[in-house]
């Protein structure tokens, strides 16, 4: 999408354009021109170049410093370039008159109906101000000065109708932009319900499932390193019923935020139930999962919360590392197991898989 800068640089590309056509039109003109070629190119060529490469300059600049006016000095400086090319080819003064349509066309590249009201009354003055003062121009004829009129209204009529449709166009691509980011977002929000367990911003039960699936099939075609393992906060159910729910669901929560904080980008942790997690390790040996796991489980223990300091919370957390023979299934209870030896001898420990 372009700035308006980028429009600016070409209008001026264009001026640039006009001036240099002008230029070279003059100096062929010069063997043909009554005057002496001293005062010919002094009036006819020196003195207008250098107030049409002037005024751009001065554009450059404006355009530089870029305010919300500076589309009205194009404008207007436009449309002095135009009245020097006027001057300078008088003698085909008819020909050059449709150099007066140039501003209100280069006024519609802005989209704004106030520019296009300024450009039409601006240059219907200087063109009726050059009619009555300009001496080649007081040759035109009631007939031909209406119907140039008419013809200058019927641009800027144009002009303003082309803007009316260029915004609807605009807001209509900006309104199906918006509908479909929403559409989007929706989506997103969609797919992250069906995927995460919301309260603790860890994958459900649904997913992690889907993903052991994924990585054990992966695993038997190409082998790497895969770990499960499973936890279960101990005595949660006490913890409810002495310090309620709200404060139960802040434990879960905890716990959850402490799991992701010790687990890395290609591990994947989920909320596989309850007061249950699952952590699913890649690319990693058993002992780094295990050093991974048990900081967790002190992380938990000695966390602080805020509204029952002297509650202390325990994980039981069961491990195993996967191997060739395993199914997806057997991968699952044999953690599963291990989570189930970790309770019976005592809780708050880590088992692993025989």
């Amino acid at each position: 999408m372009y700035s308006n800068k980028n429009w600016y640089s070409h209008i001026i590309v264009y001026l640039w354009i006009a001036i240099g056509v002008s230029s070279i039109v003059t100096l062929i003109n010069l063997n043909f021109s009554q005057l002496d070629p001293q005062t010919f190119l002094l009036e006819r060529f020196l003195l207008p170049l250098l107030l049409e490469i002037t005024i751009i300059l001065i554009l450059k600049h404006l355009i530089r410093i870029h305010n919300n006016v500076t589309p009205y000095y194009i404008v207007l400086g436009t449309l002095t370039i135009v009245s020097i090319l006027m001057m300078v080819h008088y003698p085909v003064i008819f020909i050059m008159l449709p150099l007066f349509f140039m501003p209100v066309l280069i006024s519609i590249f802005f989209i704004d109906q106030r520019l296009i009201h300024f450009t039409f009354i601006l240059t219907l003055t200087v063109f009726i101000i050059m009619k009555f003062l300009f001496p080649p121009l007081t040759v035109m004829t009631a007939i031909e000065f209406t119907t140039f009129l008419a013809i200058l209204t019927c641009t800027y009529l144009l002009a303003r109708e082309l803007t009316k449709r260029f915004s609807g166009v605009y807001s209509d691509m900006v309104l199906s932009v918006e509908k479909e980011k929403e559409l989007l977002y929706r989506n997103i929000y969609m797919e992250k319900l069906t995927k995460m367990d919301l309260a603790t911003n860890l994958y459900n039960h649904k997913t992690f499932h889907e993903y052991l699936e994924e990585l054990v099939t992966q695993c038997k075609s190409q082998p790497f390193d895969l770990s499960l393992g499973l936890m279960d906060l101990d005595l949660f159910k006490g913890i409810n019923d002495r310090q309620g729910h709200c404060n139960g669901d802040v434990v879960i929560s905890t716990a959850a935020t402490i799991i992701l904080d010790n687990l890395e980008a290609n591990d994947f942790a989920a909320r596989y139930g309850g007061e249950e997690f699952a952590v699913i390790f890649t690319e990693k040996s058993p002992d780094a999962c295990l050093e991974i796991l048990e900081k967790i489980r002190r992380d938990l223990e000695t966390a602080v919360f805020e509204t029952m300091p002297e509650e202390v919370v325990t994980m039981s957390i069961g491990f195993t590392p996967f191997t060739p023979l395993m199914s997806k299934t057997d991968l699952f209870e044999a953690a599963d197991a291990s989570l189930y030896a970790a309770k019976e001898n005592g809780r708050n420990q880590i088992q692993c898989a025989s």
